[in-house]
């Protein structure tokens, strides 16, 4: 038979996985909506300076 702290710890980690989908599916959804190209994840080159 569970205790109520057991109860209470399963009950918080399924409020914490569903918040966590919940935040996933916004941010997929906010990144098609601004249409984000995978090309604005690149580092841009810079110049690479020698020290002479």
């Amino acid at each position: 038979m569970e205790n109520k702290r057991h109860k209470r710890k399963k009950i918080w980690t399924a409020i914490g996985v569903a918040l966590a989908i919940v935040l996933l599916l916004f941010w997929l959804t906010l990144a098609i909506w601004v249409n984000d190209e995978p090309e604005a994840a690149i580092v841009p080159h810079t110049e690479q300076t020698a020290d002479s």
